[in-house]
């Protein structure tokens, strides 16, 4: 058995489920702290957010990051007007070789990547779990999964994302003769 063929094969298979089934989210890695505190985010690590008058948390451009299988759970507690609100949680499966084709620096190491953002169904998710597996010989697929954020109340004094016009697309996007 040689490794390389196997992968090759699963990689194969990966992608023409993606192409045939698949969904997509955008993904926004995280930029950060760099010397030069223009280029690099900023925030204060206590209170978790933007520093007035620096230049808060930044995130690359958006990519369209192919998506093998995404699930999400609606939140089973209600809105109340005591405070609750209510948060979705996403997760979804994505390759490892997708992300590193679309120029997300180390895909395969979890730390670098807990900052990150993914836009889906018109909400933006933090990452809340970032786990690589399927390793044989290099690695397959990541888990991540993703908690809803509210934008407008939850990243203050950051630029946060880019924005993004949203569009609604037919789904499914095929429909595969079974």
């Amino acid at each position: 058995m040689d490794p390389r063929r196997e992968l090759s094969q699963i990689r194969k298979h990966l992608r023409n489920h993606t192409r045939v089934y698949g969904e997509t989210v955008v993904y926004f890695e995280y930029v950060t702290a760099t010397t030069p505190a223009s280029v690099g985010s900023q925030y204060d690590s206590v209170y978790d957010e933007g520093i007035i008058g620096s230049s808060g948390r930044k995130y690359k451009t958006g990519i369209q990051l192919p998506v093998l299988h995404i699930e999400e759970t609606e939140d089973q507690k209600r809105a109340i007007p005591e405070g609750r609100q209510p948060v979705q949680v996403v997760e979804f499966i994505a390759s490892v070789e997708d992300l590193r084709s679309a120029g997300v620096v180390n895909p395969f190491e979890y730390q670098n990547h807990l900052n990150d953002m993914f836009l889906y169904d018109g909400r933006y998710y933090g990452i809340g779990t970032y786990r690589v597996r399927g390793r044989a010989k290099d690695d397959l697929f990541v888990l991540i999964q993703g908690y809803e954020i509210y934008i407008n109340e939850e990243l203050l004094f950051d630029p946060g994302p880019a924005s993004m016009t949203i569009q609604n697309l037919p789904w499914p996007s095929t429909i595969a003769n079974l």
